[in-house]
């Protein structure tokens, strides 16, 4: 009597491992990094329990990965290959937030608000302005109503048909990284010029008037005013922060585009 076909043989292991491994490496770096997957009110477990999730749901859609031996050299090179990428776009996602965070910090500067600071150990910081906690929250809500989470899950899903495992790091993609840094710095100079401004005038104003009259005790006087100022300027340009936030995650998207479709990678 033949006897019954295993299972699971070991010679069906290794191909099996290789559909799993590698999206879950590329996945848990990315969320490591990306926005909210990557926060400190997430604990651990249940980042992984997220990773291991969406590893089996789309393990089996994603390209074909090589034959590579997980436990040998080359199986981890391509696991530090995995856990690159998935950083290198985690960092990518996280940037339009880095953007208002930099404005957050310039305008509490402006307005004279840098004592106003609490302890932040979630964002992974000592401590973190009021104004940056305001624009956090306001990312946060806009983060998960044009389905930011969804599009994470995207951009991982199409960094499999670019750069499919074995294909290796181009200088391209840390070009990109380096150029989108200043991308950041000049975002933010943008977002925070009508404020700065506004500010520079009030400053300016006291200035001229403690010229006029030196017997004045204008600290008293213009400590609350630029207070003021600044919060009735971030009243005013609050309702364009979702137009901004819109813009510059639809332009992060395009960008990464162009980075996943760069030569090499197709």
């Amino acid at each position: 009597m033949p006897n019954p076909p295993a299972l699971l043989a070991s010679d069906q292991l290794l191909p099996l491992l290789n559909t799993y491994w590698w999206p879950f490496c590329r996945l848990l770096a990315l969320f490591s990094l990306a926005p909210m997957f990557g926060h400190k009110a997430l604990p651990l477990r249940p980042r992984l329990l997220i990773a291991l999730i969406l590893s089996a749901s789309l393990g089996a859609s994603l390209p074909a990965a090589p034959a590579i031996e997980p436990l040998s050299l080359h199986g981890l090179l391509a696991t530090l290959e995995q856990i690159a990428i998935g950083a290198l776009l985690g960092i990518a996602l996280q940037l339009v937030f880095v953007v208002f965070a930099l404005v957050g910090e310039v305008i509490s500067t402006q307005m004279g608000m840098t004592m106003a600071r609490y302890n932040d150990p979630m964002n992974g910081v000592s401590s973190a302005s009021i104004v940056s906690q305001l624009y956090f929250i306001l990312l946060v809500l806009l983060f998960f109503s044009i389905d930011g989470h969804l599009l994470s899950v995207s951009v991982f899903y199409q960094s499999f048909l670019y750069w499919p495992v074995g294909s290796g790091l181009h200088y391209q993609g840390f070009e990109t990284l380096i150029y989108a840094f200043a991308w950041v710095l000049s975002a933010a100079t943008l977002i925070t010029l009508p404020v700065m401004f506004c500010m520079t005038l009030v400053q300016f104003g006291f200035g001229l008037l403690n010229r006029i009259s030196p017997s004045m005790n204008l600290f008293s006087l213009g400590f609350p005013m630029a207070i003021l100022v600044g919060l009735l300027c971030i009243l005013l340009t609050l309702p364009d922060v979702p137009g901004s936030y819109l813009h510059l995650t639809r332009e992060l998207l395009d960008n990464l585009g162009t980075l996943l479709r760069a030569p090499g990678h197709e």
